[in-house]
């Protein structure tokens, strides 16, 4: 989305989405993923000036995202990788333990399957 200039429109609509649905939880750990990834790419401040993309507010996102929807196996894992985009090795233990907790997700549908394993997988690569 940043390489195409999306960076704002994509923000934007997040942030309508949690306006008009503020329990919606996959919109919060979206917009936190937003923050992570701009963060991850071109930097903590630039990231802030370009994108208004911020750590704490990704960090604050993801935790309400999961408060909203806690047993989410795809919500776990989102939340796993954008904390280790946000905060690298210092995240590892809590990623993990995400990971750890989505791969014992009963999954209650075809998709939420494939994202059981994937949180499986992500366990056996550290």
């Amino acid at each position: 989305a940043l390489a195409q200039g999306l960076g704002e429109k994509v923000r934007g609509s997040l942030e309508r989405v949690i306006a008009l649905q503020p329990r919606h939880a996959d919109a919060h750990i979206a917009l936190g993923t937003f923050h992570a990834e701009v963060i991850d790419k071109v930097g903590e401040l630039i990231g802030s000036m370009t994108y208004g993309a911020k750590r704490e507010e990704g960090l604050r996102l993801f935790d309400e995202g999961l408060r909203l929807n806690p047993g989410s196996a795809i919500a776990m894992i989102e939340v796993a990788s954008g904390l280790l985009m946000l905060e690298g090795e210092a995240a590892l233990p809590r990623a993990t333990r995400l990971y750890e907790q989505a791969a014992h997700c009963e999954p209650l549908d075809a998709l939420e399957r494939l994202n059981v394993e994937r949180a499986r997988l992500e366990l056996q690569d550290q």
